[in-house]
């Protein structure tokens, strides 16, 4: 029975990224076991492995070219891009994502245990497409909480990711959207789902960084 509704996980990495161990193929497998319609590959200032992903995706899996981007305050997210944005001023890179035709979304934007934005906040919200309002991997719900006000007070879309770095996260979070996900963002009519405060993720990930550190991978 299809659904009327779309579910997208807005964030996801591959092996591309230095926090993920999990390779094109098992992301593919993930997102279709985790009965998802579409995913966005978000690796960290690469799209190294998009087209790999969706060569591996089942065809009714949307994969949707992104990439996550590193700033000078916090991360953020460029949706439906060709290329990775240099890694300088936030307001910069959301000029260079919406010069793609992309979108961009602020990433985990208050989880104070990792990047946050704290100055130029009228500026970004009158600048960006959208807020991740619910992410999986803060621990803190606070941390979303205040996302969403944040969007709420801009009126601002907001999504959800898992910010996958392990098969079994994919789709912990995820966007619900009617139709296109690229209008649904632009409109404002996207709605955030799934649950974050997930502490043993990021233990996995420290502990996968401290092994490829010990083999001399970057």
């Amino acid at each position: 029975m299809s659904r009327s509704r779309s579910r997208y996980d807005l964030q996801v990495h591959t092996d591309a990224s230095p926090c993920s161990a999990t390779s094109p193929a098992a992301v593919a497998r993930a997102a279709e076991k985790a009965d998802l319609d579409g995913i966005v590959v978000t690796d960290h200032d690469t799209l190294e492995n998009v087209e790999r992903v969706g060569s591996c995706a089942p065809d009714d899996i949307d994969v949707v070219s992104g990439v996550e981007v590193t700033t000078t305050q916090g991360h953020l997210l460029g949706i439906d891009v060709e290329r990775a944005p240099p890694q300088t001023d936030p307001l910069s890179v959301i000029d260079d994502i919406h010069d793609q035709g992309g979108l961009a979304v602020l990433s985990h934007p208050f989880d104070a245990l990792r990047q946050v934005y704290d100055t130029d906040l009228a500026e970004l919200a009158a600048a960006v497409d959208g807020v991740e309002a619910v992410n999986a991997r803060c621990v803190r719900e606070s941390f979303n909480r205040e996302a969403r006000a944040f969007a709420a007070h801009h009126d601002l879309a907001t999504t959800g990711g898992s910010d996958a770095h392990f098969p079994m996260e994919v789709g912990r979070a995820y966007t619900e959207c009617e139709g296109s996900l690229r209008e649904a963002i632009r409109s404002g009519t996207t709605v955030p789902r799934g649950r974050g405060r997930y502490l043993s993720g990021h233990v996995a990930t420290k502990l996968h960084q401290a092994r490829r550190a010990a083999a001399g991978w970057r």
